[in-house]
């Protein structure tokens, strides 16, 4: 007892968290004990068994032998090692890599291990081993939590090298006052003209989770639609009208935060006030601001675009950590909007580990990272829960439309077990809609569905890797189709009328290809002529924007044959607002370089 009472206070969280080990690692072995055996008795033990008890038994021993050296206080270097900072941040991070992979595991969270025969024998065990490092883990992080947080400061993305932009004159100020003013008018003008949000066919199916499920309800957030604009709608109220209102009043403050915020990125001030106008005049032109007006995904998913622009040049400019978090639950929700924003994040997320190799003050993105890893993940799970999954209804419309009428790419198809009885070709050119929804309700078209649904889109992905000419040179030789697209503005309400003029609309946001093309050329010529990499850091952000909408192109192309100027819009916004953002930094830099 006296070497006991001799015991540090390290040697005493030590002996703590010991007994706590011990003591759940016999709660193990006594359920492994004790659970009956098919083969009846103690002995009748299967192999597989007897290794994870003997295993498990041979830990708890180990625990119980150090468990009475620290009693005695024979701990021999123990005490020296755990001294020691370094030591104990590498406890700490193996404790973390060891809970965040046991606990899900645990949880049945990793299929390879869930499926695995021996689940139900090893999962006391991950239990165990969850329990264990997330305690130390967590005593680590209490005890370590200043330098753990000095630590991190050197991965953190601010360095206070931005260059301070010209203040502004009470002229310009006003301005700009008059600008937001006028812009926020004529927003809320559009709102009163249309009165409610038109619907689409589509519509039902972000009204319905809305209004018929509670908040704690797995149907709101598992519909056959991503969750992210039915819960707007659960949040504003499921009427047209206040629909209509919300999305009006959304879109408006996500622009106008995205002009005021890159404006502090502007140096010349006369240059700011112009850039504040053109993004607010971009966000009025009608293929952008018709989607405030439609019961659909676009309007909100551009918005919490936009916001994340928004904030992360903010962030930029100045370090908080509620703009981070601001960030991360934009993120969340946007992921959450569009399917296709779940592949963007993920990429996104790939280039800010990239970034943070060769950058180390951004290495702290990494966190971002990890959680958008994590939601990416999340939402894919979620898309597999209705009856019939997210993604069956798209490659339902890719193959009617595009495979059926090509012999080469049916006969891939056919080649690797897909069905093709007459019921099928008769479907060819058509949607997943067509002749009643014939793929799915047609009893002669069963094995098809079943087909679709347990192997379409493995084989799919197959086609695309095989067929690269296709993939990589079919959504250009349609890129009218994506970026230019006939009837787009047969979505909007009747009584519709954008607030500016359309030629003047179609200059901002520059409906023709060949203006597009234009507008790309004179952004590329200017840049590298003003070099803006040199003194801005939004030029990398908004450049990573404009990389991102090339794989945005072919998922949208290739993830769907059916509406795709619709399903284009997203992407079609972040290209022409990426190229005029780029445009005005390279005017601010060549600017300054005189």
């Amino acid at each position: 007892m006296k070497s006991f009472q001799r015991l540090s206070p390290a040697l005493w969280i030590v002996f703590a968290h010991l007994c706590l080990m011990a003591v759940a690692g016999i709660f193990v072995v006594g359920s492994l004990l004790v659970e009956p055996s098919q083969g009846g008795g103690f002995l009748g033990y299967s192999t597989g068994r007897w290794i994870i008890l003997l295993v498990n038994f041979l830990v708890l021993a180990g625990v119980l032998f150090a468990t009475y050296r620290v009693w005695n206080n024979r701990t021999g270097k123990l005490e020296a090692w755990l001294s020691n900072n370094r030591n104990l941040f590498r406890l700490f991070f193996l404790s973390l890599i060891l809970f965040g992979i046991s606990l899900p595991a645990a949880l049945g969270w990793i299929p390879a291990i869930r499926y695995f025969a021996y689940f139900g024998r090893l999962q006391p065990s991950l239990i165990w081993l969850a329990l264990a490092s997330g305690q130390v883990w967590l005593t680590l992080l209490f005890l370590l939590r200043k330098p753990i947080l000095d630590w991190f400061r050197q991965f953190f993305p601010f360095d206070g090298k931005e260059p301070e932009p010209l203040p502004l004159v009470k002229t310009q100020q006003v301005l700009m006052l008059g600008i937001a003013l006028v812009y926020f008018a004529l927003q809320w003008g559009s709102h009163i003209q249309v009165g409610e949000a038109f619907w689409l066919p589509d519509s039902i199916d972000y009204i319905f989770p809305a209004e018929t499920y509670a908040w704690n309800e797995f149907g709101l957030w598992a519909h056959t639609k991503p969750w992210g604009t039915a819960v707007l709608y659960k949040l504003a109220g499921s009427s047209p009208v206040t629909i209509d209102a919300a999305q009006t009043i959304l879109s408006a403050l996500a622009w106008l935060g995205l002009a005021w915020v890159f404006g502090k990125v502007i140096h010349r001030p006369w240059l700011r006030v112009t850039a504040f106008g053109l993004i607010l005049g971009f966000s009025l032109a009608p293929s952008v601001q018709m989607w405030n007006h439609i019961i659909q995904s676009e309007s909100l998913s551009i918005s919490l675009m936009v916001l994340i622009i928004a904030v992360w040049l903010s962030l930029m400019q100045r370090w908080r950590w509620e703009k981070l978090f601001a960030l991360i639950f934009l993120f969340g929700w946007w992921i959450g909007t569009r399917e296709t924003n779940v592949y963007l994040s993920l990429m996104a997320a790939g280039i800010l580990v990239l970034v943070g190799l060769f950058y180390k003050r951004q290495r702290f993105y990494w966190a971002v990272s990890v959680l958008l890893i994590f939601f990416g993940y999340i939402n894919m799970q979620i898309s597999e829960v209705p009856t019939i999954p997210r993604w069956l209804y798209p490659l339902t419309n890719t193959v009617l439309h595009r495979i059926l009428p090509n012999e080469e790419f049916l006969s891939f198809f056919e080649a690797k077990g897909m069905p093709v009885p007459p019921e099928l070709m008769a479907l060819s050119g058509g949607f997943a809609n067509t002749e009643n929804f014939a793929v799915f309700n047609n009893p002669a078209l069963d094995d098809v569905e079943r087909w679709l649904y347990k192997r379409g889109k493995e084989v799919y992905v197959r086609f695309l890797i095989r067929h690269p000419v296709y993939t990589l040179t079919d959504p250009w030789i349609h890129v009218h189709e994506m970026l230019q697209p006939k009837g787009l503005f047969s979505y909007a309400p009747e009584q519709y009328r954008p607030v500016l003029g359309w030629l003047f609309g179609a200059l901002i946001y520059p409906n023709s290809i060949w203006l597009v093309l234009f507008l790309a050329l004179a952004t590329v010529a200017t840049t590298l002529i003003a070099k803006p990499w040199r003194d801005s850091r939004a030029f990398w952000l908004i450049l990573g924007m404009l990389a991102l909408f090339f794989p945005h192109f072919y998922l949208v192309w290739h993830g769907d044959a059916a509406e795709v100027g619709r399903h284009a819009i997203q992407a079609s916004v972040q290209l022409r607002l990426s190229l005029w953002l780029l445009l005005v930094l390279a005017f601010d830099s060549a600017r300054m370089a005189k």
